[in-house]
């Protein structure tokens, strides 16, 4: 399993509902959410969504504030707190870039495990900030999306500055 960057195309191509409807359906989800998790810590993630390993299905894993770390097979938010707040957000696919970014506080959701069990989570701060980040991945957005080109280079060029890179 290779991690996918930018400017992949596979990034922005939305995800279809994983199936659990065989025993191979089953061995498979556990399979890639360990193979997940593992490219998720491997590079020093919180999130990582199917699509960023070639994978077009409704999948992604997370590690939360307490150190859980489990797959969320298709996602559903049931419930966004009205309040929203602007947080600093990178993403695997597009190393060393942060940008500001708002989203809401908390959110409850709905979503299959790694044996087609539907569990309700509710979750806040940058838990609920990594969830809707990965969410958005599922659906072919990236955090980049919300800027104009311009911005985005002279983001990509601020990052690359900092970083002591001029290229």
């Amino acid at each position: 399993m290779k991690l996918i960057k930018h400017p992949n195309p596979v990034l922005k191509q939305p995800a279809t509902p994983w199936l659990f409807e065989s025993e191979e359906d089953f061995k498979e989800a556990v399979h890639t959410e360990q193979e997940m998790i593992s490219l998720m810590k491997l590079s020093n993630g919180i999130g990582l969504a199917a699509q960023q390993v070639g994978l077009l299905k409704r999948l992604f894993v997370m590690r939360t504030q307490d150190g859980r770390e489990f797959g969320v097979f298709n996602p559903v938010v049931l419930e966004v707190n009205n309040e929203k707040e602007l947080g600093e957000e990178g993403c695997l696919s597009f190393p060393d870039l942060w940008l500001k970014v708002e989203r809401s506080k908390s959110l409850i959701a709905k979503y299959l495990d790694n044996t087609g069990q539907e569990r309700i989570i509710q979750l806040e701060g940058l838990d609920a900030r990594c969830f809707l980040h990965e969410l958005d991945h599922l659906d072919g957005i990236c955090f980049t999306d919300g800027l104009s080109p311009l911005k985005l280079a002279m983001a990509i060029k601020k990052q690359r500055k900092l970083n002591g890179r001029t290229k």
